[in-house]
């Protein structure tokens, strides 16, 4: 696929090495100068120093017989204007995506939509990083939850400690002990930064991470007997006044929570109490003691939101010493995620950037792909596909399919019915299926479910 990219920033680069790394003709436009030699000396990419509405910069850039446009850049007005001049310019059929961080800024009128300026598709980065921040409050002792397929489906991350009552029991005497886990799928554990997908004959020790998919009823079953939650969430401690900030504060005060937002800025301060209520604004630092201490700690949750990474994570470990309950912190740079993951006493650490990326790339990859998922805490993705053509592993158990070793298949959902699969199930045509997939297996595990390619094993 010939893609064009604008905008060279954390997301376009991002974006971009997964693309090159799945094999397609990328090119980038970059209108700071000083990023070129960076982006030219990291990325197998043609990058172009110009600006995303600038007509000649996107014919240089091969607009015209392009397949995907992507506009990243961090300004939704260059965005939602460059989709519009992409397709006038665009030969083709082309696919329009669009980052538009403050999406009912432009959006909120019935009449005005993004079809309207040719966009195709709109990542609303911002609404999509509130919804995980939610769903982490939601459940308080899980450092990851997903929903899928209506929310029948769920995937929740647990640590474990050394309490666990299966530390030291492989995956098969777990299930045989316990027949509600025998009724869901460990599809992953992180463990001293590798992920491993497990076998049954895999052992749970402490400190692991476990990532388990299964019935959402089920699940919340599993969560009240085997991970007694200790609390549940009351109050929110918002630090940073940002945009960001500011519309999770009005989303959970709507919720029933009781919102706390520490700025720094004393100006951001003043319009935050003019424009909010309900919610109690503190001038200060979230890594002041003192400010923190004044503070309900008890079934509280501090979500650190500010563009420092550092002052994030700072004050996310003070919320912790400080006692409250859960501690979550947005993380802009992405590599330094490994990190963030040794901390212990944050629970939950993840990048906005990852979350707009795992949007984005569902219009890049080949097959039949509903959504694509990036889990908060690992390198890994969920990808939900449907089984729309005959392909060469249908009506085959799956232990005879030659399934790539970064993958396993988390779950079937068939006929309204979600069946966690053993290696006698088959996936058959119309299936819904859910993979928990590995980087380094993106691109066979494309071919397994695009190609007619036996696959059978020998």
């Amino acid at each position: 696929m010939k893609i064009l990219i604008i905008g060279g920033g954390n997301v376009g680069i991002v974006v971009a090495e997964k693309l090159i790394s799945e094999d397609h003709d990328v090119t980038i436009i970059e209108k700071e100068e000083s990023s070129i030699q960076h982006l030219s000396n990291i990325l197998d990419a043609l990058v172009i120093n110009g600006n995303g509405i600038n007509t000649k910069n996107l014919i240089d850039g091969g607009v015209g017989s392009a397949d995907l446009f992507l506009a990243l850049t961090n300004d939704d007005n260059v965005n939602i204007v460059a989709c519009s001049l992409a397709k006038k310019l665009n030969k083709k059929k082309l696919l329009t995506v669009a980052k538009v961080e403050n999406y009912t800024y432009y959006f909120s009128e019935k009449n005005i939509e993004p079809a309207g300026f040719s966009i195709d598709e709109v990542i609303a980065s911002k609404q999509i990083t509130i919804a995980k921040i939610g769903r982490l409050i939601e459940e308080p002792s899980a450092i990851e939850n997903i929903h899928l397929l209506y929310n029948k489906v769920q995937i929740i991350g647990m640590h474990i400690d050394k309490d666990y009552q299966y530390v030291g029991k492989t995956i098969i005497e777990i299930t045989n002990l316990s027949n509600l886990l025998k009724s869901v799928r460990i599809v992953a554990i992180a463990r001293k930064g590798k992920v491993i997908i497990p076998f049954g004959s895999e052992v749970i020790l402490p400190d692991d991470k476990i990532f388990i998919i299964g019935k959402y009823e089920i699940l919340q079953k599993i969560l009240k007997t085997h991970f007694t939650q200790k609390y549940i969430i009351k109050n929110i401690v918002i630090v940073g006044g940002n945009e960001l900030g500011r519309k999770l504060a009005i989303r959970q005060n709507e919720l029933g929570k009781n919102v706390t937002i520490i700025e720094k800025n004393l100006k951001t301060c003043k319009k935050l109490s003019d424009s909010l209520e309900n919610i109690t604004i503190i001038h200060g630092y979230g890594t002041n003691q003192n400010i923190l201490a004044d503070l309900e700690s008890v079934d509280t949750c501090i979500v650190c939101v500010t563009d420092d990474d550092e002052y994030n994570i700072i004050s996310a470990v003070f919320g912790k010493k400080n006692n409250f309950s859960k501690a979550i912190s947005l993380v802009r740079n992405v590599s330094i995620a490994p990190i963030i993951d040794k901390i212990a006493v944050i629970d939950s650490a993840f990048s906005p950037d990852n979350l707009t990326t795992s949007e984005i790339l569902k219009y890049c990859r080949k097959g039949d792909i509903i959504s694509i998922t990036a889990f908060s805490e690992i390198d890994a993705e969920i990808i939900k596909l449907k089984i729309s053509e005959k392909i060469a592993i249908l009506d085959i158990p799956l232990k005879e399919v030659n399934f790539p070793g970064g993958m396993i298949v988390g779950g079937i959902y068939r006929d309204g019915v979600f069946i966690v699969p053993t290696g006698e199930d088959k996936i058959i045509l119309g299936d819904i299926v859910v993979l928990f997939v590995l980087p380094s297996s993106i691109v066979e595990v494309e071919k397994l479910f695009s190609r007619k390619k036996m696959w059978k094993k020998k």
